[in-house]
Parts: structure tokens; sequence; C-alpha cells
């Protein structure tokens, strides 16, 4: 690729590394989003009612219910797993 004299490289390495993670972000959205519609799609598609059997007691439930509360308890444990391996490089 053929550069203008005038041109700093510092200043077109920066701006492809924005383009880059430009890029980077619109597909982590887009992930997002295909996950949050096959989430939905799945919900609505089971909404029948059904027991959930805890460790000292059993509850009956709408299966709606028990895959949101699934969904998000596993972006909190996503979530505390990357917040305590950012902990740990930063104390190295």
């Amino acid at each position: 690729m053929a550069q203008d004299p005038g041109t700093p490289k510092a200043h077109t390495e920066k701006a492809r590394t924005d383009a880059q993670r430009d890029t980077r972000q619109i597909v982590r959205l887009v992930a997002y989003a295909v996950g949050l519609i096959l989430l939905i799609a799945f919900i609505v598609g089971n909404s029948s009612s059904v027991r959930v059997n805890f460790v000292f007691f059993s509850h009956s439930a709408s299966l709606i219910w028990v895959i949101v509360i699934a969904a998000v308890l596993g972006v909190l444990v996503d979530r505390l797993v990357i917040a305590l391996g950012k902990r740990r490089r930063s104390r190295k």
C-alpha cells in the first residue's frame, strides 16, 4: 500500500487499529442481538408451567421465568469470571 510521504506512519496505524476495534464492536453487538433473539424465541416457544426441584423444596413456575433467571445468572457468573481474571492479571 502506497503511503503519502507527508502522512506519519503512526497516524495510519492508529486509524487501522481504530477501524479494527470498530469492526469488533459491530460483530460483538450483532452476536449479542442474535443471542437475544434466540433467547426470546426459545422463551416464547416454552411458555408452559413446570415443576422446579431445588435442594430442599420444589416449586411450580412458568418455564419462561426459569429460563430468564437461568440466563441472568449465567450472565452474572460470566461477568464475575471476567472481572476476577482481570483482577488476577493486574496483580501480576
